[in-house]
């Protein structure tokens, strides 16, 4: 039961024209990013751009009682180029939700000053010291993995892709 005091979380799906819908209410934190990241895996089909993440203290009148915890806002992969790439807040950490690309940003859990990016499917990480630059060496992966790709095809009309 959820009492005076307690805090209730909501995901907020925004779309272009900035209307809003309620895609989940939870008591923790690990529940609704579940609900999140289901969600940010099918959201490239959508006209949603942006989720925000609401704290609700049951009890609170007023505008106190909302606070935003994070945003999230969806762009285009720099690796797989699909809009499947959501980044949290100020350029803070990025994923991409695509099942064949996975490409990530995310700050060094030891370093402050650095920001790690990585491509599993190429196995690759890199070391970066800015979010703009982890994109760039996120997109020069991914024309290193083109460059490296086989000219010759078996496919006979090259348009199909």
């Amino acid at each position: 039961m959820v009492a005076r005091g307690d805090r209730l979380l909501t995901a907020i799906a925004i779309d272009r024209e900035g209307g809003e819908e309620v895609l989940a209410m939870m008591i923790e934190d690990e529940d609704l990013d579940m609900v999140i990241r289901g969600f940010m895996a099918d959201a490239e089909n959508t006209d949603i751009v942006e989720i925000r993440v609401d704290s609700w203290t049951v009890g609170t009148i007023g505008p106190d009682a909302r606070e935003i915890e994070r945003t999230l806002r969806r762009d285009a992969c720099p690796v797989c180029t699909r809009t499947s790439f959501w980044i949290e807040g100020e350029e803070i950490r990025a994923a991409c939700h695509d099942r064949l690309c996975k490409a990530w940003i995310e700050p060094n859990s030891v370093d402050d000053e650095r920001i790690d990016c990585g491509w599993p499917s190429a196995q690759k990480t890199r070391a970066c010291s800015s979010f703009g630059e982890a994109k760039r060496v996120l997109t020069q992966m991914r024309a290193e993995a083109e460059a490296n790709t086989a000219e010759t095809t078996d496919v006979v009309d090259a348009s199909e892709f």
